[in-house]
């Protein structure tokens, strides 16, 4: 609803008549001049015409508070137009509440107070409060204040707290369009005020070097605490000093709970006021929100340090009204069945005692240790008599709560993720939990979390759990894999490697499984004969699906692949080299699982010149340094060393009954040492002990000598093929070549 829209529909006009009626109640005195205990005889048209438009006639729960919060939007912009006494003329032009408030009379802050004194919007209140600047904000606070501690009634005392409990706990994350609005009429009130007016000397003019609003709530209490005559009002009001004197004065960073702590407290929270309140208006949504904010409001430092009032002074204000509200017999504290504002005060004063204890706050206290000490010893005392058990929410009502947080995405719940994927997987049955993985899978999408999944997953197999729900569990896990981002991929395909070549299929019976094998040749099938025309991010994304879930096999496949279809090694190299999580680690894995792969699957089965070329440049592909380390390193997929041990040196041999494979494997070694190092100084060959090389390759060249009659000897190719000194960047060609000579004649 646009702004023009609700400013001239038909719960405006109700808005404006309720007003109207009350100015006419309140003749032959203007509503302007409306006094504190007149409003109970006025002040019912104005409530009714409130209760008529958010009440009666919406049905939805946010957009009656919202219509609240415009109501009084427009009655504090109202009373900002009364004081200020801008000119209409520039106000027509310039203020877009300026319609609204024109129809209505004019009026002062005893009816604001009064209206969300009997409305019960002190949380709307605080929420426009908190759009002036910190001046002004003690300005309008210590009218409250004034207000409340004139003529006292036990509802003044409740709204002083509520009001003082919600700027606690601040603002409400981002502003709305409506705080934005207001922002803008306390903008214009400042610059207002700032030209002389005849009420501008009446207006309350704070010393921000002794004013602030800790000194304003402080002293307004004081004045009032007789007026407390229940123990629930004395746990509320000393709940709030104790937890402002926390975290304005003691705490200096913000406290992080564990998750299983918060979300325990938070449910208990929420269980309590579900007992206490009518369910016909609970919203468990809203509940939760409020719970999380009322945590964090006594866990987190404040904004601004207090500059009007001393640690020392809010300490003595606290002990003084202790000291009353005990002589009145009011913190008498409940023996069972405890409400949630006395265990609220019992975790403020476990909180304020914990700090008071530490050596840290003591060079703040020199001369006033005694104060300190008093304080200590009346909050002990009053934490003694604490003789109820605080109740615990049980592993159901945690698990349920824990499924309403994901569902609605709440904030401040960030650990909430790893204790679902963990040890709330327990507190469910198998569908259920596995249903909220489902719905909430963007919540799962990182490596440290598919990790902690594959692990529950792999102890639900090991339970004998039904086979389907571990079926279900583990597609969910791949499509979590699949949409992570390719380094998130990579670094999630590494680790997996590292405990198992098999990946995830390591830790899963073949019950579970069953299928890959389909997925396998779908995958590739798709890949192969789309050809050169495939998407490269599709054909890597649907490569590291599989690669994911066993590694081996995808590798074998690849291979396969490489070897035998007509020019897809350089599309398979590619997509490889796209996957750099499935290279074997150094001193992790005892061989290069690439290799194996390649040894296993097309090294002795190659039948034909065509497979013999694509192996070798397939080869030639994976070794290149094409890939960039954590450091910035050049790395290659299959290191040339490794193709050297196991594809050259074991073949070199004449005496080798594999010796067949001889000119290959010399061709293979051509290869490996063509390939760039990546140290300007030292050969890869030399990390791999060259000499075991040299003499094989020796006794080869002393093997042709006695065969240059024969010209069908494969010993007579091998040179052509070789070129060993100008390849090789350790030391001169000429001591290669003696190298080569000592090994031959030795």
């Amino acid at each position: 609803m646009d702004q023009e829209s609700w400013l001239s529909c038909e719960k405006t006009a109700v808005l404006q008549g309720g007003f109207l009626l009350a100015n006419q109640i309140c003749q032959p005195e203007p509503l302007l001049s409306l006094k504190k205990e007149d409003w109970d005889r006025i002040g019912c048209p104005i409530v009714n015409a409130i209760k008529e438009i958010c009440e009666q006639s919406l049905k939805d729960t946010k957009e009656r508070v919202h219509w609240r919060k415009r109501i009084l939007c427009i009655v504090w912009s109202k009373i900002l137009e009364v004081r200020n006494k801008e000119d209409i003329d520039i106000r027509w032009k310039e203020d877009p509440l300026f319609a609204v408030q024109n129809s209505l009379p004019d009026i002062n802050h005893t009816v604001l107070f009064e209206l969300v004194k009997s409305m019960s919007f002190s949380t709307i209140y605080v929420e426009l409060l908190l759009c002036f600047q910190p001046a002004e904000r003690c300005e309008e606070l210590k009218l409250l204040v004034d207000h409340v501690t004139s003529s006292s009634t036990e509802a003044d005392v409740k709204l002083l707290l509520e009001v003082w409990w919600e700027l606690l706990k601040g603002k409400r994350g981002c502003l709305d369009a409506l705080d934005q609005l207001f922002t803008t009429q306390c903008s214009r009130s400042m610059m207002s005020t700032t030209e002389p007016s005849p009420l501008a000397s009446k207006r309350f003019k704070p010393d921000p070097e002794s004013t602030c609003v800790v000194h304003v709530l402080f002293e307004g209490l004081r004045k009032i605490k007789e007026h407390l005559t229940s123990s629930e009002l004395c746990y509320f009001a000393l709940s709030n000093c104790l937890d402002t004197l926390y975290t304005n004065y003691l705490l200096g960073n913000a406290t992080d709970l564990s998750i299983e702590i918060k979300l325990q407290n938070i449910s208990r929270t929420v269980s309590l006021k579900k007992r206490n309140e009518v369910l016909d208006g609970f919203d468990l949504i809203e509940v939760l929100r409020e719970a999380q904010r009322d945590l964090a409001a006594t866990l987190t430092p404040a904004e601004t340090k207090p500059c009007g009032m001393t640690f020392i002074q809010a300490m003595q204000v606290t002990l003084e009204m202790i000291c009353s509200w005990e002589v009145m017999g009011l913190l008498k504290m409940p023996s069972n069945d405890p409400s949630v504002l006395a265990i609220r005060l019992k975790d403020s004063l476990d909180r304020v005692l914990t700090s008071l204890e530490q050596a840290s706050h003591a060079k703040d206290l020199v001369g006033n240790g005694q104060t300190l000490n008093n304080l200590r010893v009346t909050l002990k005392g009053l934490t003694a008599s604490l003789s109820f058990t605080v109740p615990e929410s049980s592993a159901a009502e945690v698990a349920n709560m824990s499924i309403t947080i994901l569902d609605h995405n709440l904030e401040g719940f960030e650990g909430l993720p790893g204790l679902f994927a963990s040890k709330l997987s327990q507190s469910f049955s198998n569908t259920e939990w596995i249903q909220c993985l489902e719905r909430n899978g963007s919540f799962f999408q990182t490596k440290e979390l598919l990790m902690t999944l594959i692990s529950t997953l792999t102890a639900k197999c090991q339970s004998d759990a039904d086979v389907q729900h571990c079926k279900k569990l583990k597609d969910i896990i791949v499509n979590l894999f699949s949409h992570l981002s390719l380094p998130d991929k990579n670094a999630t395909l590494s680790e997996m490697l590292s405990i198992s070549r098999k990946g995830l299929h390591g830790f899963l019976p073949s019950s579970v499984t069953i299928g890959f094998s389909e997925e396998l040749n779908l995958a590739f099938n798709s890949i192969i004969q789309s050809g050169a025309n495939s998407n490269l991010d599709a054909a890597v994304s649907a490569v590291a699906r599989v690669a994911f879930q066993n590694p081996e096999a995808t590798l074998r496949r690849c291979c396969h692949m490489a070897v035998v279809n007509l020019g897809a090694h350089t599309l398979i190299a590619e997509i490889l080299h796209q996957l750099s999580g499935l290279m074997s680690s150094p001193g992790v894995q005892k061989d290069n699982l690439l290799c194996r792969c390649l040894q296993g699957t097309v090294w002795s089965k190659l039948s034909s010149l065509q497979e013999e070329n694509q192996f070798l440049q397939f080869l030639a592909e994976m070794m290149k340094c094409n890939i960039t380390g954590s450091t910035g390193e050049k790395l290659s997929f299959l290191p040339p060393e490794e193709v050297l041990h196991v594809f050259v040196q074991p073949y070199l041999l004449p005496a080798s009954s594999r010796s067949s494979n001889l000119e290959f494997c010399l061709r293979l070694l051509q290869c490996t040492l063509s390939q760039e190092t990546t140290s300007d100084s030292v050969h890869w060959i030399m990390s791999c002990s060259p000499f075991p090389l040299l003499y094989c390759l020796g006794q080869l060249l002393n093997e042709c000598s006695r065969c240059w009659d024969q010209p069908s000897c494969c010993c007579l190719k091998w040179p052509v093929h070789l070129k060993l000194g100008p390849e090789l960047s350790f030391g001169s060609t000429a001591k290669w070549r003696n190298l080569i000579g000592l090994c031959v004649f030795t």
